[in-house]
């Protein structure tokens, strides 16, 4: 009886242990995805990478008040 009690949680522990392990890879994997995104998102001949001009073509904030 406590053979197969023992045996049983050491089954649960393993169960328990392989989730965690695929969470961890899969998060991984959505980390990597992200940074990737990141890196590529503003390259330099992207127009959004510089910051906004006004007519002056000096970088601006936004209309003066």
């Amino acid at each position: 009886m406590a053979e197969q009690r023992q045996t049983s949680q050491q089954q649960a522990s393993r169960q328990q242990q392989r989730s965690e392990e695929e969470r961890r890879l899969q998060a991984a994997e959505r980390n990597k995805d992200w940074a990737d995104r990141a890196a590529h998102a503003r390259t330099a001949d992207d127009p959004r990478a510089v910051a906004p001009r006004d007519a002056a073509s000096r970088p601006s904030t936004g209309e003066r008040f």
